[in-house]
């Protein structure tokens, strides 16, 4: 049920696919498909956010987890669609032992021109999906609950009632809501200058049921949402530049939803 973001920590290093591989590798990712097996193994450079070595703390910058860079105006982009993250051997040996949703672990080779140095003990784990947050695919609409929040004249969110299980019943129907399509949220003032405007109250999930029993939930690009138990082994053998964040909704399995029901 303790879920957790799991995320490149650091700022300095960054990953990025070589210009003349996109074509092969970011545009089927962006229309939620297999990179091929002719594009592997993928080729990507390190890049130094600093510009500046010697302000790198660590052993060494080919880190277990590392994040995407991306330049607009150099056309250095990430992937759009799914899920995905660059991770060291260590993690994926971690994350194969679990239950995941169907993925591929693309054999990834990594250069950092700094030290000179190509280390081919990289993967990018991708998971296709359509809507990792909110998607009916994988998303229980029916037996999870919502928390409606308001803001108060301090601007502190507030969080004032609880919409119970059955009450919204897909993703289409959580966004009507939101948008103020469907008439269910109460609202505010909140003062803009000299105006005062009207904002809906916020609605978000209290407990996110899924469809699946898996110990990764998806995530985003270059976020994973791992249960407790492979957070605990990540910790255990120490890998570099991993972030753990605890998921503010009750993440919650089909095996879990039926002890809830059972205890």
């Amino acid at each position: 049920m303790k879920f957790f973001e799991f995320s490149p920590n650091t700022f300095q290093w960054n990953i990025n696919i070589n210009q003349e591989d996109y074509g092969k590798v970011i545009a089927p990712m962006n229309d939620n498909e297999w990179v091929a097996k002719e594009s592997l193994p993928i080729k990507m450079r390190l890049i130094d956010a600093y510009e500046d070595i010697d302000l790198w703390q660590g052993e060494t910058p080919f880190v277990d987890a590392l994040g995407w860079y991306t330049n607009i105006t150099t056309a250095d982009i990430e992937p759009n669609k799914g899920v995905n993250l660059v991770i060291s051997k260590k993690v994926k040996e971690i994350l194969e032992k679990y239950s995941l949703p169907e993925h591929r672990f693309y054999p990834t080779a990594i250069y950092c021109k700094e030290l000179k140095e190509t280390n081919g003990d990289y993967y990018l784990f991708h998971i296709v999906v359509e809507n990792a947050r909110i998607g009916d695919d994988i998303i229980d609409y029916s037996k999870c609950t919502f928390v409606e929040i308001t803001q108060n004249s301090e601007r502190k969110n507030i969080p004032i009632k609880i919409h119970s299980e059955g009450s919204i019943l897909s993703k289409t129907y959580l966004l009507d809501i939101k948008r103020g399509d469907i008439e269910l949220l109460g609202s505010y003032k909140k003062k803009r200058g000299n105006k005062e405007i009207t904002r809906l109250n916020k609605l978000e999930f209290k407990n996110k049921v899924y469809k699946y029993d898996y110990d990764v939930l998806w995530g985003l690009s270059g976020v994973l949402y791992i249960s407790e138990e492979i957070k605990k082994e990540l910790e255990a053998v120490g890998i570099t530049n991993g972030h753990f964040y605890e998921m503010s909704e009750n993440m919650i399995r089909p095996f879990e939803y039926e002890q809830m029901k059972n205890s």
